[in-house]
């Protein structure tokens, strides 16, 4: 059996847990911001500082589940349209999404929805 990839190749520079993990965590973070935002009209500082520990264990727990299977050695493998290709730049693009986000609420001082 091929020897499973230990947490130093995985989280290394040009490992692909950082850049997986960031952008599930994005996607999460994105989706889950304008979600709430839309229902209660609260920026997104708001929205965390309202319940810091239940973002940050949503984080962890999504961060510990992709870590996992790259820990376990598992292949990421297209299923239908679901990349890997696709879901790193879906990633990318939550990225930038959640980080606009966050610029447009500091610089208008409150909710952009």
């Amino acid at each position: 059996a091929p020897k499973a990839p230990t947490f130093g190749d995985v989280m290394a520079f040009s490992g692909p847990g950082p850049e997986i993990i960031n952008s599930r965590l994005a996607m999460l973070a994105f989706v889950a911001a304008v979600g709430a935002e839309l229902s209660t009209q609260e920026s997104v500082g708001t929205q965390f500082a309202a319940a810091p520990l239940a973002v940050l264990g949503a984080g962890a727990l999504f961060a510990a589940a992709s870590l996992i299977p790259m820990l376990k050695g598992a292949k990421r493998e297209a299923v239908g349209p679901f990349s890997p290709a696709a879901e790193l730049v879906n990633g990318r693009a939550a990225m930038l999404g959640f980080a606009s986000l966050l610029a447009v609420e500091a610089l208008r001082g409150g909710a952009l929805f």
